[in-house]
C-alpha cells in the first residue's frame, strides 16, 4: 500500500507500508523515484533531545507528529517518527 505525497520539485514521493505495529498502527517508509533521490538525501530533521518531531524532504511536504494525512477514504495520523525515513501512522481516529 502507498500514500502519494505532494512535492514541489515534482518528485514521485510516497509513503509505503512496511509492517503493522498494532491493530490500527503501522510503520511506513518514505520513498522517492530514482531521478529525485536528492529529496531524501537533503532531508531536514527537527528533533527534541530524545525524539524526532518533524521531517522535511527537499521540496516537501513538511510532516510533524500529530499531522493528519488525508488519503481518501482514510485519514492517517502521524503518531511517531522513528527515523528520517520511517513514520508510524494511526487509523484509530477513523471510527466516526
Amino acid at each position: 500500500m502507498k500514500i502519494k505525497l505532494y512535492n514541489r520539485d515534482g518528485a514521485n514521493l510516497y509513503l509505503e507500508k512496511v509492517r503493522d505495529i498494532g491493530p490500527k498502527t503501522s510503520e511506513w517508509e518514505l520513498k522517492v523515484d530514482p531521478k529525485h533521490l536528492y529529496c531524501l538525501e537533503h532531508i531536514r530533521v527537527i528533533k527534541s533531545i530524545e525524539d524526532i518531531e518533524s521531517i522535511d524532504p527537499s521540496g516537501g511536504p513538511f510532516m510533524s507528529v500529530g499531522d493528519e494525512l488525508d488519503y481518501f477514504p482514510k485519514v492517517y495520523k502521524i503518531v511517531n517518527i522513528t527515523s528520517s525515513l520511517k513514520l508510524w501512522l494511526s487509523e484509530g481516529h477513523n471510527d466516526n
